[in-house]
């Protein structure tokens, strides 16, 4: 975007009066947004030369962009180098042919054909242009205003991070897990199966990950960082499967799965009967990961149902990793503090890395971005999300409860834009499934009651603030008051 109030010179046929007067209401209002325009109608003085005006203005450095706006009769003049049109051609069409930066010259189509061809010269046919000729003038003059400001509507993403997988060759299993047959998805009753089978390649595709002992951190970190790949691969299938019933609790079934086989040392090695440090950390970790994804593409995609039906949920998980005993847990044991990372790497780590307030974090949000969906503000919001909602989701008749704990929270934004939105009743009724309620803002008022800021949901280390709750960006009083 250009950094001073941009300056252009407008050319154009005197067609008529009326039309003249079309262009000056044109110009008017790209001055009245911050555009100096050089028009002959206000700047050209009596006595003046007007040929020596155009070229002057054409050829000037004062001059960010020269909007040519053609209508039949200056489309004709141009080609037969006709009057003060065909010496602003004349002086024009080098610049265009030859000048490097050819957005200096704009195209802006006035008037079309009876067969819809836009009038313009020659010259400029193959050029991009502006059309403010019809019923789509104020999209295009938006357009317009931005092309001269420098301020396109979609703007170039930054550039990521090289993938990893570009300087190895890419393991079967990986290259299993991206061409999963996805044809099967579409087939009624043929959802559970193929989830089933596609669990089945995703364990199985953790085993080179297996260290019973891990020599040094660097190795943990290289794992670390290639399991991404293996994370996108997953987070890639949850498109194909979301449009099945049932999504949210197969989703549910398949978390209880992945955490039990992965956590447990025997599908790496049925031969041992005890744990390292640090052993399975790094699938523990890679769990809460995929948990915390997974709820940012239903988030991002408002499947508050589907949500429900994951967080309202029962998992029966792996107490110990060398036996087969389970227990009945919310999904708050999913949430993994990973004392490999936190407690073994951090401290060593050089710079500011070893002052983070967390190391996952940090990674998570900075490095581990799948764009468009999982940038690390949408990871980190769907983290701190899932401590927000978690006193409102009725789970207090389980025994082994606690709460769960936004690793990522620093990172986020605090969901404004989600829980602002409570102020509407039309709001309200669609994310009401998330909390099991139906048509009752009452009720809604009372889950939303308990999502009050908690001092102790905070980083110990330094002055880390608490964790934003719910009821810190709207007040119970102001859910559904609008339409």
């Amino acid at each position: 975007m250009i950094d001073h109030t941009p300056k252009v010179f407008i050319s154009y046929s005197q067609t008529s009066d009326r039309y003249k007067q079309e262009v000056r209401d044109i110009a008017s209002r790209l001055m009245s947004d911050h555009i100096d325009v050089v028009l002959d109608q206000w700047d050209l003085r009596e006595g003046q030369d007007l040929y020596s005006f155009m070229e002057e203005w054409v050829s000037s450095n004062e001059i960010d962009r020269v909007l040519i706006l053609s209508d039949k009769r200056y489309a004709e003049k141009a080609d037969d180098r006709e009057g003060g049109v065909g010496a602003e051609t004349t002086i024009i069409t080098p610049s265009v042919y030859k000048n490097a930066k050819q957005t200096r010259f704009i195209p802006v189509v006035m008037e079309r054909a009876q067969d819809g061809e836009p009038y313009l010269p020659t010259y400029l046919k193959s050029k991009n242009y502006r059309d403010l000729s019809g019923s789509t003038f104020e999209q295009e003059y938006e357009l317009l205003v931005r092309a001269i400001y420098e301020a396109p509507l979609y703007q170039k993403p930054e550039l990521g991070i090289r993938p990893v997988w570009l300087d190895t060759k890419t393991p079967a299993t990986l290259y299993s897990l991206k061409i999963h047959n996805r044809e099967s998805i579409t087939v009624p009753g043929k959802m559970s199966q193929t989830w089933q089978d596609y669990l089945d390649m995703y364990i199985e595709a953790m085993r080179p990950f297996y260290r019973q002992q891990y020599s040094e951190k660097d190795e943990y970190l290289a794992d670390f960082q290639s399991m991404k790949a293996y994370r996108d691969a997953f987070l890639m299938q949850l498109h194909d499967f979301s449009n099945q019933s049932d999504f949210g609790e197969t989703l549910a079934d398949g978390f209880e799965r992945l955490y039990n086989e992965l956590y447990h040392v025997h599908t790496f090695n049925p031969e041992r009967n005890q744990e390292s440090p640090y052993e399975l950390d790094i699938f523990r970790l890679h769990i809460w990961e995929l948990f915390v994804c997974t709820v940012a593409f239903l988030l991002h995609y408002e499947r508050y149902y589907d949500i429900r039906c994951l967080l309202y949920h029962t998992y029966f998980l792996r107490i110990y990793s060398i036996t087969d005993e389970v227990r009945p847990y919310t999904y708050d044991h999913i949430r993994f503090h990973s004392a490999a990372m936190e407690e073994w790497i951090k401290p060593e780590m050089s710079g500011d890395l070893s002052r983070k307030f967390t190391l996952t974090g940090h990674f998570v949000c900075t490095e581990r971005e799948y764009r468009p969906v999982y940038t690390g503000k949408v990871i980190a919001n769907a983290d701190l999300f899932l401590y927000q909602v978690y006193n409102a989701m009725g789970l207090e008749s389980q025994e082994w409860r606690n709460t769960w704990f936004p690793t990522c929270y620093i990172y986020a934004d605090g969901n404004k834009v989600i829980w602002s939105k409570l102020k509407s009743i039309g709001f309200c009724n669609k994310i009401m499934p998330l909390f099991g309620l139906s048509d009752n803002i009452e009720e809604l008022k009372s889950r939303i009651r308990r999502c009050k800021a908690e001092r102790d949901v905070r980083y110990s280390m330094g002055h880390a603030r608490p964790a934003t709750a719910i009821l810190d960006l709207i007040k119970e009083d102001e859910i559904g008051i609008l339409p």
